[in-house]
């Protein structure tokens, strides 16, 4: 099968959800047979190339702005290596609205996996007007759409309500080859609380996770991550009033951030919404057990198969529903087990690709259509 996959960086080495998604199920798709392409818009890095090269798949650039593809060189691949299928990924990117315009001319059958973005409180009056011009035509001819939380389906078809085609549940995969043979160490006495991720005040919650630590003085937070260049000014000044028991390093990778993990005593997130983050995956594969916020779609799945603490929103119910936590550690034990079992079953690359491979072998079958909206 030829697959196209759109939305991801020209890099693999991006720290970002997305980005490595696209990777990690290119690289499986293209090592289980398939001819697998992932078009840049801008021009692939050294790390791109080898690893495009050690499972082989294809990288293609094609320059393009906020609005479109270059145009002359879309349409000469389309006419000389046309995809099965195209799977995009992300929302509200207008390049992939024009995209998808000119992949339905040929006939040729697109999925899209939003990752949670059609829950981003970003930009909401932008995306209204945007989503009437363009968006919701887009989801409208699309021929699945995968959401990576159940819950996440009642927001899709929220935003495209006349939607006919396969919505689909699969979940986001993450490296489990770099793990090695790192667990929790079931650190629950030195009370060290972790979070990893960015810096983005409104949509990680930063502002909320630093009122909750500013109730437990006896607990320790260590947030690892990187500044966000739309929330830069709002962190500042809260790191200005920031609690002595909050401590803020530098982003972490491979072993070191394996070894953060396994250290805590427990990984907290509070976002205001979410896809499905990949540190919390992390967290649970090595069994750490994990706090979080109950706005993201993700709490739903936490509270159906006991996964892990899901967090009130007010942050002083947050906080003593914290203390009480490490007055518990037989329910930390079981939250470790059950979400390591969990990951385990979900968020395997190969799991993953394999997932997507039958989603678009049902769309390819001949009886399979879109009807019209």
């Amino acid at each position: 099968m030829k697959i196209w996959h759109v939305g991801c960086s020209s890099s693999p080495q991006r720290v970002d959800g997305v980005n490595t998604t696209v990777w990690l199920v290119a690289r499986e798709q293209a090592l289980l047979g398939h001819q697998v392409t992932l078009l840049l818009h801008s021009p692939p890095d050294e790390a791109a190339k080898v690893l495009s090269e050690e499972a082989d798949f294809k990288l293609v650039h094609i320059p393009a702005n906020t609005w479109r593809y270059d145009l002359k060189m879309l349409e000469s691949l389309l006419s000389s290596d046309a995809p099965d299928i195209v799977h995009m990924h992300s929302v509200f990117v207008p390049k992939q609205a024009t995209l998808a315009k000119n992949i339905v001319q040929r006939k040729i059958p697109y999925v899209i996996t939003p990752n949670g973005g059609l829950d981003s409180l970003r930009g909401w009056a932008k995306k209204i007007v945007y989503s009437l011009i363009a968006e919701k035509c887009r989801f409208y001819e699309a021929s699945a759409i995968t959401v990576v939380t159940p819950k996440e389906e009642k927001t899709v078809r929220a935003f495209a309500p006349r939607y006919s085609g396969i919505i689909r549940w699969v979940a986001n995969p993450f490296d489990t080859c770099k793990l090695g043979e790192q667990n929790w160490k079931g650190n629950v006495g030195v009370k060290r609380l972790v979070y990893l991720g960015r810096f983005d005040v409104l949509h990680k919650g930063i502002d909320i996770l630093l009122e909750i630590a500013r109730l437990l003085p006896e607990i320790e937070f260590h947030l690892y991550g990187t500044e966000d260049s739309n929330t830069k000014r709002w962190l500042e000044r809260i790191r200005r009033n920031c609690p002595c028991n909050v401590h803020f390093h530098k982003p972490v990778f491979g072993v070191d951030k394996f070894q953060v993990l396994a250290d805590a005593s427990l990984y907290i997130q509070t976002s205001r919404w979410e896809g499905f983050p990949l540190s919390i995956a992390e967290a649970m594969h090595l069994g750490l057990p994990c706090a979080v916020s109950n706005v993201p779609n993700f709490a739903e799945l936490f509270s159906q198969h006991d996964l892990g603490c899901v967090l009130p929103s007010n942050p002083k119910e947050a906080a003593l529903q914290l203390s009480k936590i490490f007055e518990q550690p037989d329910q930390l034990v079981n939250w470790s087990e059950q979400a390591k079992v969990f990951a385990q079953k979900y968020f395997q690359p190969r799991t993953v690709a394999m997932n997507y491979l039958k989603l678009y072998e049902d769309i390819n079958q001949p009886s399979y259509s879109v009807a019209s909206n």
